[in-house]
């Protein structure tokens, strides 16, 4: 695991590792041989550290022959063919086909490739499948991250499964099925199955059971509708629809139950063999029948190889020795699968099954046996006590990683689990494989059974609607840092260790109780530093928000008010820039409410981002134009404000100046507020009325501009306005219609900065824009090459940050300019 990560966070070239691990395999060698034990540790674990630097360089950095699709990317579009390798992911409005590609037609010419590439098709369906031969045209493109602190870093989560081109196509007609069945025989038949129970289950349940009912049996759970997986994000228990440990576990459970049973109803069997081992044994099968029809994913690979390795250990005899297996369970899938080290199931899975049985044996034990009776309710009293005490391990071992990945708690967690997980768990899992062993032999029997399964996840759905629904059932947390979580950790470890030291006095407990009150007052100091943090600085902080092509600006005043300027969105609805782009920048910077949000203009580019803000961020006050726009969108941004009765202020150039923390605020356009007779559908009209502010922190001025254009610039340029600033957003994402020669020597700012996107359609910044910057001698900043762009100014020095990814690393590379 050492290995795998210091390889993952830097780029260590192959062959200085290879030297040293031949030295210290010789070594290691020379120590068997002598019988040197400590010696044999010490080298084992170096090798074994080069060993997991080599192992995810492969995932990382493979080498690529010229024949590789990757050499194909660019901005003309290409004809390519390809086998659909991987089962399609789809989704409400899309398809995501891994294709293997076999070639490249262009110009007439046929060249040979090879490499995989994602290719996402709009309004896709269920029209593709493992096996066809397709052939699209399309641009192809090397995946692109949003740059920003706390952001996800897509590009190197696609390279962890070796793709490293994109591909985009506008609907099914783009698309041309070649050929059928040319991937894997077996695996072919295994999809025709498969495809039989997801129309046994379409056709017998309704929505969202049936979906449900998808992602528990066929691994499928894109489907989902999106209000329903956001109730059981809430209620704690979204664990339930991605196949995992939990899952399989369930079946091995079942699997042996049924086996122990059939061999007690024979004196023979249980004379003859070993009944413990023979169920584990033949447990295996229904295991990897269900992994097979679950699609075998990597998550699901995962948790089939650790109940696996558990049931290897009851037929070795080592079933006590569970610390170990999970190890070994988890060494095995990083040898094949380094990357699964990232990957979220993965830390959960390992991370909850570690902490059961850590804290599940020491809770166990403040548990009173009391004196057996012949009703047997002590043995049911204790039985359930221990399945909520598995429960409130396995949440308190992943609640930092919960927060971490997902910046949600839920209050109802541990409710949801002891209610569901028995009807989801004991209840629909048997019933699902049931669903699977019936569909073969009687399609009126597996039918029934679908309906019963359904039937279940209804109560099941009806449970979490109810607790999600109740006031406070999950709340939203900044993102920990490693520190937090490693004395959340620390704290927890000694806890357990002072019950298991409960009673009599010892050294040992003395130091754990030091030990747990130092803890304590780490975290009541970080709580307060937290707090206290944003009051105490005396800076004007300007983020500009890399978002791709669109627009979104957080300012930080001193005295700790956010105000949050556009939030950044796409013209399709399909990826929440708010949800997945501004909020995580929100939660990494610690901020969990935003004081003040202003929507320059109401185009998607800038309005679809607040959507999810205006919901989640506690936001006191709304400023605008005033402009109205026809969209859902903006309906749903009124709707909100309405609801959460949030302050909506109309500004123009005639609102008088504000000041917050001693920075003053001036609107510069409109010239007067946007009626809704005003309004205009024309984008240039929408542009030109866009909320124009000038900030002014000392001797530093900052102008956001927001998308206007010629005209106003001209208007501004003319009217005597003071418009000199140091710092200035480029207007309109730098297009060809914007920063004007007469505006920019108005202007002459020291720094512009441009928020536009990688490769986008509009070409911006536009060359012509760019030149004129450099002609005035300004500083350039992109958000599309540079990430997120953070200008610091205490009103006399300016402090420019930009945060960009170096190539496929993880960790921010830190440019600092004053």
């Amino acid at each position: 695991m050492a290995g795998i990560t210091a390889g993952n966070l830097i780029r260590i070239p192959d062959p200085p590792v290879m030297i040293f691990l031949s030295i210290s395999l010789l070594l290691l060698l020379v120590a068997t041989a002598k019988e040197w034990k400590a010696f044999i540790m010490g080298n084992l674990a170096i090798s074994l550290f080069l060993l997991g630097i080599l192992n995810i360089n492969l995932c990382l950095y493979p080498d690529t022959t010229p024949a590789n699709i990757y050499n194909y990317t660019g901005k003309e579009k290409v004809t390519i063919e390809g086998v659909i390798c991987k089962n399609p992911l789809v989704s409400p409005d899309r398809t995501n086909l891994i294709v293997a590609a076999t070639k490249i037609i262009k110009d007439g010419a046929i060249t040979p490739v090879e490499g995989k590439i994602l290719l996402s098709v709009r309004n896709g369906g269920q029209l593709y499948k493992y096996g066809d031969l397709i052939r699209a045209k399309t641009r192809l493109k090397t995946p692109h991250n949003f740059n920003n602190p706390g952001g996800f870093d897509y590009e190197r989560y696609l390279r962890y499964r070796s793709i490293r081109v994109r591909g985009f196509i506008n609907g099914p007609s783009g698309i041309v099925v070649i050929r059928e069945n040319r991937g894997n025989i077996l695996k072919i038949q295994l999809e025709k199955f498969r495809s039989g129970l997801r129309s046994l289950i379409e056709e017998n349940s309704s929505s969202p059971e049936g979906r449900i009912l998808q992602a528990l049996i066929l691994g499928e759970k894109k489907e989902i509708p999106k209000d329903i997986l956001e109730k059981f994000n809430k209620a704690g228990i979204s664990h339930v629809l991605a196949i995992s440990g939990l899952h399989i576990g369930i079946i091995a459970f079942f699997s042996v139950l049924i086996i122990r049973s059939i061999m007690k109803s024979s004196e023979y069997l249980l004379l003859r063999f070993n009944i413990i081992k023979v169920s584990a044994l033949f447990a295996f099968f229904p295991i990897i029948i269900y992994a097979f029809i679950a699609g075998f994913g990597i998550s699901t690979v995962r948790a089939t190889i650790m109940i696996l390795a558990f049931l290897v250990a009851i037929l070795w005899g080592k079933e006590r020795d569970l610390f170990n297996i999970l190890a070994l369970a988890a060494f095995v899938i990083l040898a094949v699968s380094p990357a699964s080290l990232f990957d979220v199931s993965f830390q959960l899975s390992f991370t909850a099954v570690a902490a059961i049985l850590f804290i599940a044996p020491s809770l166990t034990s403040l548990i009173p046996k009391g004196a057996p009776d012949e009703t047997g309710k002590n043995n049911h009293y204790r039985k359930t006590i221990l399945f909520i005490i598995v429960s409130l391990s396995a949440t308190l071992g992943t609640a930092p990683l919960i927060a971490l990945y997902f910046n949600r708690i839920s209050t109802v967690i541990l409710i949801s689990n002891i209610l569901i997980i028995p009807i989801i768990g004991f209840i629909v899992l048997p019933l699902g494989m049931a669903i699977i062993i019936a569909a073969p032999i009687s399609t009126p029997l597996a039918v029934i059974f679908t309906k019963i399964s359904s039937f279940f996840v209804g109560i099941s759905v009806s449970i979490i609607n109810f607790l999600a629904a109740m006031p406070h059932s999950s709340f939203l947390v900044t993102t920990p840092t490693l520190m937090e979580i490693m004395a959340y950790y620390l704290l927890l470890i000694t806890t357990v260790k002072l019950i298991d030291t409960w009673k009599g006095e010892s050294a040992k407990k003395t130091g754990l109780k030091i030990a747990f009150a130092l803890l304590i007052l780490f975290f009541i100091a970080d709580g307060i530093y937290l707090h206290t943090k944003d009051t105490n600085t005396g800076h004007l902080k300007t983020t500009f928000i890399d978002v791709g092509q669109g627009s979104s600006t957080l300012v930080e005043f001193p005295g700790g008010t956010k105000m949050l300027v556009d939030g950044g969105g796409f013209y399709s609805k399909s990826f929440d820039v708010g949800r997945y782009v501004v909020a995580p920048f929100l939660w990494h910077e610690r901020i969990k409410k935003v004081d003040i949000v202003v929507l320059t203009h109401p185009q998607s580019d800038h309005l679809n981002g607040l959507i999810y803000i205006l919901k989640n961020f506690n936001v006191r006050e709304v400023w605008s134009n005033g402009e109205r726009a026809d969209t859902e969108t903006y309906k749903k941004f009124i709707r909100i404000i309405e609801e959460k009765h949030i302050t909506h202020r109309i500004v123009s150039q005639g609102t008088p100046e504000k000041r917050i923390g001693g920075i003053g605020i001036r609107i510069l356009n409109p010239g007067k507020p946007i009626t809704k007779e005003d309004s205009s559908a024309r984008f240039d009209i929408v542009n030109n009325n866009s909320v124009v502010m000038k900030l002014t922190s000392g001797k530093i001025n900052t102008l956001l501009p927001a998308d206007i254009s010629e005209p106003v610039e001209t208007r501004l340029a003319r009217d005597g306005i003071d418009l000199k600033s140091n710092i200035l957003m480029a207007p309109h994402h730098g297009g060809f219609t914007s920063s004007t020669s007469p505006f920019l020597e108005k202007v002459r700012p020291e720094i512009v900065v441009f928020s536009c996107g990688v490769d986008n359609v509009f070409r911006d910044p536009h060359p012509d824009v760019l030149k004129r910057y450099k002609t005035i001698g300004s500083r350039i900043f992109r958000t599309d090459r540079n990430g997120a762009v953070t200008i610091i100014t205490d009103g006399e020095n300016i402090l420019t940050r930009v945060f960009k990814r170096s190539s496929l690393s993880p960790q921010r590379t830190p440019s600092t300019q004053r």
